[in-house]
């Protein structure tokens, strides 16, 4: 018998139909013998339509009452699925992020878990009832709800199977695994029986959407095994995250693409050296830590012969007001100068220790360039090779890529 905690996203509770089917995977398990606890997410586009609301009362509603507003759907597919898995004639009772014990930080919209107090979670499965918990929520300890930003539930989940004390976590979502790249555009794109830690967490900080980057780190810390699976396709057994590589030799694990990149370029004019000092790029980057906007692709350039340096990166495109905002209150003098590009995506090849394969690289562009299709940047570290490329050529760049590189395919580049 296993203690597992099964985590359904919106999609696969997008409509009653949809409910019944998840509930029964639930009920399978546990008449199986496993221990389950079961995370839910909002039903469909719940989340999406909730916002659309607040923002035709407020076009910045306050982040307190959006959570509060946004935790509602949550709220509602924990209701829903309790009585599904009731009339399959299971046992099973609803919980919100609060009543689960889940204590986040003070930040509304991206609040992060602090701590989780198990106890009503403990008494449920041992009556023998099944707890489902609302995904994407939890309280401070000044009784404020919060929500986890986008992708919360999958946090939740790995968090709660955390704090049981359980032996695997399963997301079920609308795909059957992690592939090689994103099956809808690039044709060639395969399923990974089984990925890294590290390997999906770059897949998933870059685009990969099958599951969230801070879920996979909290799994990490634990080395919970986590699986990513098709409510639709119960029977397969998906795609395996855990600390282990799957092969020692392979090159390339997938090509991602995250379409929703803005670029930020920052020019400071700079008169003495005194100015070149980087008090407001510290500034910056302390502000977004506290907004939890994540920036990519930086890069400061600077010469001695030039009265100016510039600060450039990017951003998810809705942060994009507020990242404006910080660096028009910045205080320098002089005229500083923002240009901001929303027409690029980022394209990214994750692999293990890039740093040591120059020919990757040199592969990546030879690629690219047999096809002229251009290169605005690049980064690299690690683990991926990220280059932001117009937008308009960003899905035949990944099955370009894709095709030359053969990710998943056990072998090394020529």
């Amino acid at each position: 018998m296993a203690k597992i905690v099964q985590k359904f996203g919106g999609t696969s509770v997008a409509d009653i139909d949809h409910v019944r089917k998840a509930a029964q995977i639930i009920v399978d398990a546990a008449d199986q013998g496993d221990e389950v606890l079961t995370v839910v997410s909002a039903m469909g586009k719940t989340t999406d339509q909730l916002i659309a609301l607040a923002e035709k009362i407020s076009p910045a509603p306050p982040a307190r009452e959006l959570d509060m507003l946004l935790a509602t759907g949550e709220q509602q597919s924990v209701a829903l699925m309790t009585m599904a898995i009731q009339q399959l004639g299971g046992q099973a009772r609803s919980f919100t992020g609060a009543q689960a014990g889940i204590i986040t930080e003070s930040k509304h919209g991206c609040a992060k878990i602090e701590e989780i107090k198990p106890d009503q979670l403990h008494a449920c499965m041992n009556r023998g009832e099944i707890p489902v918990v609302a995904g994407f929520q939890g309280i401070t300890t000044n009784q404020e709800l919060t929500t986890l930003g986008r992708g919360g539930s999958d946090t939740t989940a790995v968090a709660l199977a955390n704090a049981i004390g359980a032996d695997r976590c399963d997301i079920y979502t609308d795909v059957d695994g992690v592939y090689t790249s994103d099956p809808r555009f690039v044709d060639q794109a395969s399923k990974l029986d089984t990925i890294s830690y590290e390997e999906m967490f770059e897949m998933a900080s870059t685009g990969a959407k099958v599951m969230n980057d801070r879920a996979v780190s909290l799994a990490r810390e634990n080395q919970l095994p986590v699986r990513v699976r098709s409510t639709f396709k119960p029977e397969d057994t998906g795609t395996l995250i855990t600390g282990e590589h799957s092969v020692p030799d392979y090159s390339v694990c997938g090509v991602t693409l995250d379409a929703n990149q803005i670029w930020f370029s920052w020019q400071m004019p700079v008169n003495n050296e005194q100015e070149r000092k980087l008090d407001n790029i510290t500034s910056l980057f302390l502000r977004l830590n506290e907004l939890n906007i994540n920036a990519d692709m930086i890069m400061l350039l600077a010469r001695e012969d030039e009265p100016v340096q510039e600060l450039v990166f990017t951003v998810d495109k809705s942060a994009r007001s507020k990242v404006q905002s910080i660096i028009q209150s910045s205080k320098i003098s002089g005229e500083s100068k923002i240009n901001i590009d929303d027409r690029l995506a980022r394209v990214s090849v994750i692999s293990r220790r890039l740093n040591h394969r120059p020919e990757i690289v040199a592969s990546v562009f030879d690629a690219l360039n047999k096809v002229d299709i251009p290169v605005q940047m690049v980064a690299t570290s690690e683990m991926r090779f990220s280059l932001l490329i117009p937008k308009t050529h960003a899905e035949r760049a990944v099955r370009t890529i894709h095709g030359h590189c053969r990710p998943g395919e056990f072998r090394s580049i020529q």
